[in-house]
Formats: C-alpha cells, sequence, structure tokens
C-alpha cells in the first residue's frame, strides 16, 4: 500500500476531546448494535434474540484473541511513530499481515460453533462475517485512533451504523431471520475497508517492528483475561439456562454492553494519548490519577441512572422480556462499572509498555470470574455469568490500581518492554538511530 505523507510532529488532540469524540462515535455504534438486537427480538422472537446475542458475544470474544491487542498496539506504535517523525509503514505491514491471517482463522473456529450451537446456515454466515468484521473494525479504529484521527473515526462509525440500519430494514421487510447479522457485519466491514492504515512517510527513517508482536501478544492475554469475562456471561447463559431464559438475560445483555463500550472507547484514547508520556502513565501522577477518579465518578452516576430506571425503560425495548430482565439488568451494569473502570488505569499501563503485567495481574481475576460461572451455573442459572463477571472484574480492577501506584521500572526492562519503549523514554535516541533502535527484547 502506498504511504501517506509525512507528519510532522506536533501537538495532539487533546485527551478530552478525543475521548468525547470516540465515545460519540462508539456510542453510535453501539446504538446500532442495540436496535439491531431489539429489532431480533420484538420481530423474530426471543430464541432468536438468544442466539444471535451469543454469536454477537462470540465475536467480541474472537476479537480479543488477536484483532483487538493488534488494534492497541497500532493505537501505541503509531503514535510513537507520528510523534518521533518516523514512517510506520513497516509497522502497519507486519500488523496488517497478521490481522489477514487471523481473521481467516478466526472464521474457520466460528463455523463449528455456531453449527454446534444449533444455528442454521444463513445464520451461521451471518455470526461469521460478524466476527471477521468486528475483528477487523477494532484493529482499523485502534490505527486511526494511533494517527490522532478521532474526527475520522466519529464520522465513518456514524456512516456505517446508518448502513447496519439501512440494510437491518431490508432484512426484516424481507423476512430474512436467517442472515439477520449479516448487515452488522457488513457495516463494521465498510468501516475497516475505509480506515484501514495505510502508513505515513518520516524524516527520521522506519519505526522499529521488532517487539510489536510480542507486545500484542502479551495483550491479548490481558484482553482475555479482563473483557473476556463479559462476553463469557452472556455464553454461560446461552450454555446453561433454558430458551426462554436465555433470551431474558439477552435483553439484559444487549442494553449492559452499550454502557461498558464507555470504557472502551475512553480506554482507546488514552494508550495512544499517553505512549509518548510515559511519566505521566502510573497513577503516581496527580494529572492520570485525578483522570481515573473523574471518570469513575462519572460513570458510576450514568451506570447509577441506567439502573434506577431499568424498570421503566426496559419494558420499552422488549415488551416480552423487559420485566423479567430488570433484575438481570441492575445486576450486570453493577459488573460493567467495575469493568469500565478498570479500563482506563490498565490503559495507563498499556501505554507505558507494561502489557505484560497488566495480562499476569489480570489472570487471578480471570480464573476466578471463570471458576464461579461453571460451579454456579448449576444452581444459579444466568446469575452465574453476573456473579463471576462482577468478581473477576474487581479483582482485577484492584490489580491494575495496584500496579498503577507502583514505581514503574526502567523502561527497556519492564517484562512487557519492547523495542517500542525505548521511543517512550528516549525520544531523541529515535530521531538519532541511537538505543531505541536496539533490540531490547531479551530484557523480557
Amino acid at each position: 500500500m502506498s504511504s501517506e505523507p509525512p507528519t510532522a510532529p506536533g501537538p495532539r488532540s487533546g485527551v478530552a476531546s478525543a475521548a468525547l469524540l470516540s465515545t460519540v462515535g462508539i456510542g453510535v455504534q453501539g446504538a446500532a448494535k442495540l436496535i439491531l438486537t431489539v429489532v431480533i427480538g420484538r420481530v423474530f422472537g426471543t430464541e432468536a434474540l438468544g442466539q444471535s446475542s451469543a454469536l454477537l458475544s462470540l465475536a467480541v470474544f474472537a476479537a480479543l484473541l488477536w484483532p483487538s491487542a493488534a488494534g492497541n498496539t497500532a493505537s501505541r506504535s503509531l503514535a510513537i511513530a507520528m510523534r518521533n517523525g518516523r514512517s510506520d509503514t513497516a509497522v502497519n505491514r507486519r500488523l496488517g499481515g497478521s490481522m489477514l491471517l487471523a481473521s481467516v482463522v478466526l472464521a474457520a473456529l466460528t463455523v463449528p460453533v455456531a453449527i454446534a450451537w444449533g444455528n442454521a446456515p444463513g445464520t451461521v454466515l451471518g455470526g461469521v462475517s460478524v466476527v471477521v468484521g468486528y475483528g477487523l473494525y477494532v484493529y482499523a479504529r485502534g490505527a486511526q485512533l494511533g494517527h490522532d484521527r478521532p474526527r475520522r473515526v466519529a464520522v465513518w462509525d456514524a456512516l456505517t451504523s446508518t448502513l447496519t440500519l439501512a440494510l437491518l430494514v431490508l432484512a426484516c421487510v424481507t423476512r430474512a431471520e436467517p442472515v439477520v447479522l449479516l448487515p452488522l457485519g457488513i457495516g463494521y466491514t465498510v468501516f475497516a475497508v475505509a480506515c484501514w492504515p495505510r502508513g505515513t512517510a518520516g524524516t527520521a527513517g522506519q519505526q522499529p517492528t521488532r517487539g510489536v508482536l510480542r507486545f500484542a501478544a502479551w495483550n491479548v492475554l490481558a484482553g482475555l483475561t479482563t473483557n473476556g469475562l463479559l462476553q463469557l456471561a452472556m455464553i454461560t447463559a446461552q450454555v446453561s439456562a433454558s430458551p426462554r431464559d436465555a433470551g431474558v438475560y439477552a435483553a439484559a445483555f444487549s442494553l449492559a454492553t452499550p454502557a461498558s463500550m464507555v470504557g472502551q472507547a475512553v480506554a482507546q484514547v488514552v494508550v495512544p494519548a499517553f505512549a509518548h508520556r510515559a511519566e505521566e502513565s502510573t497513577l503516581r501522577s496527580p494529572g492520570a490519577w485525578r483522570f481515573v477518579a473523574g471518570f469513575s465518578a462519572a460513570t458510576a452516576a450514568l451506570f447509577g441512572l441506567v439502573a434506577l430506571l431499568a424498570d421503566w425503560f426496559l419494558p420499552l425495548f422488549y415488551p416480552g422480556e423487559g420485566v423479567a430482565a430488570v433484575a438481570d439488568l441492575r445486576f450486570l451494569v453493577l459488573g460493567v462499572w467495575v469493568f469500565t473502570v478498570s479500563l482506563v488505569p490498565a490503559a495507563l499501563l498499556l501505554a507505558a509498555g507494561r502489557s505484560r503485567q497488566v495480562a499476569l495481574a489480570s489472570v487471578t481475576g480471570f480464573v476466578v470470574g471463570v471458576v464461579l460461572m461453571a460451579v454456579l451455573a448449576p444452581t444459579t442459572g444466568v446469575a452465574a455469568g453476573s456473579t463471576g463477571f462482577l468478581v473477576g472484574s474487581a479483582v482485577n480492577l484492584v490489580a491494575v490500581v495496584v500496579l498503577g501506584l507502583r514505581r514503574p521500572t526502567t523502561p527497556g526492562r519492564d517484562p512487557g518492554a519492547s523495542a517500542l519503549d525505548g521511543l517512550v523514554a528516549h525520544p531523541e535516541h529515535a530521531r538519532e538511530g541511537g538505543p531505541a533502535d536496539r533490540d531490547d527484547d531479551h530484557r523480557e
């Protein structure tokens, strides 16, 4: 692919304005996804809603196996390259190639899982399209935020969400129930094609690629042990409860998950924004601590309002399942708030190159959550997923806060560090071909 013109180092978008644009964009996508699930429940029934929600959760979970990590890595490395006037073409080529390979593998793995859940061929096709499309979407989105283009991201989020809803109307008019997930998959894919990073030229040589895939690999584990718990909650309900109960839980889940996107939208901005400010990528920094505390308070008020009004708005969205789903939604919202708050200090750690520490610290929370789901599922049904998600997310939150309050290790010596970390601490070396260009992987 051709490279874009060099981008001169300069002031980036403010964190608050970029976070707002990212949140608006991902909120529009979340609204489109919510409307899709509401329409499925109303037009095609509760069982179809449960099956579709499980496939949507599978798509998000599959993205954690590589695409989300690749997107986080792109947002960090491209931000550093832009700050130091380097070309990121080689990094884009390596991460983009890994994404295309991952898409093929994830598509192949989705088919037998969707068939085993009793889906028809058309529904399987729709599920595969969402798995592949969503993975490409999160990668392209992360890359664009790394290039400091939150406005472009928000615009394409709005355009592709509109396309998704238009195709959904067409599917409903033609009663195409088997492929009702296909509009969402197409919308995600169009976003990825429009926002796929082409790479930028630079005046100070190429951005180093050594350590990029290793950083992403550790980020896979971090993503699975945090974000994965929420998706496992829905999957647990689908495989352990009756179709009716799973459908009711899916109604609550479909309204709780958009709330979790607030934290993800902000975290996506935090990584590139702090990638070249290593001294501020810690909760020991007053600015970072105020940011996390303010975000926690704002989301507590927002999610508290959602829980308070649940018995009013849930029946509006799901007349058949709304009343029964109120208790499930309130329980889920508590877990989603804890999960959302944990994303920001984790993003600060990732910005500082501490991806291995984040991953290892969150393993305990993931294990605790999964064990609770497995143990409680036979007796508590759908509540098992919510309980495991809440407790596991709380453990993860404590772990990343403790890490964030600890004094960071020397860049390049951190267990999760890579060749990228030298660029954070010593950008002047990046311009002069100094130590930042040398391979630091042997220190891991």
